[in-house]
């Protein structure tokens, strides 16, 4: 149980984080884009709350209800082209994404040791357990906070090239 208390515990610290990287910030802050293929830091937040809306929590549900259920890729790039995120406001989607996220740890908090195998069939990485999507979710929360945390300090810096750069916007 204390991988499950540390993945809750971790995991319901990105919405605050993400909202701290961007409070004090502009729209144009926000929206600014070190290069057209890359998220900036409005888009992260945006993709953030995409992927828990569409991606994890109705993941976690699953594996959690259903036997060994087939979840589906979400392309985070396209959703970002799609919805144009940079021309959405961005605290909407971080309330959204605490709400959501919350909604998601919640019903974790409930789970046993034999939750944590239950597996699912996942398009693109094949048999996860509960275990390993939960991993997959921290390391994606790591990755873009990395970035948003390497944006926050270019636009300080006013630095027109930050060093980053792994989360394509499309």
């Amino acid at each position: 149980m204390e991988f499950l208390i540390e993945a809750i515990e971790k995991l319901s610290a990105t919405p605050e984080r993400a909202a701290e990287l961007a409070r004090g910030l502009s729209e144009e802050q926000l929206s600014r884009k070190p290069s057209p293929e890359l998220f900036s830091l409005q888009e992260s937040i945006l993709h953030l709350r995409d992927i828990d809306v569409e991606g994890y929590e109705p993941r976690v549900r699953r594996i959690l209800e259903e036997d060994e259920p087939l979840l589906g890729d979400v392309n985070g790039a396209k959703l970002a082209r799609d919805r144009n995120y940079n021309a959405q406001p961005v605290e909407p989607a971080l309330a959204e994404l605490a709400m959501v996220r919350a909604s998601s740890l919640e019903r974790l908090q409930g789970c046993t040791d034999a939750d944590l195998e239950r597996t699912a069939q996942m398009e693109g990485a094949g048999v996860v357990t509960l275990r390993r999507l939960l991993e997959m979710w921290m390391e994606h929360d790591a990755d873009h906070l990395g970035d948003m945390i390497e944006m926050r300090r270019a636009i300080e810096a006013n630095d027109p090239k930050p060093s980053f750069g792994r989360h394509q916007a499309a």
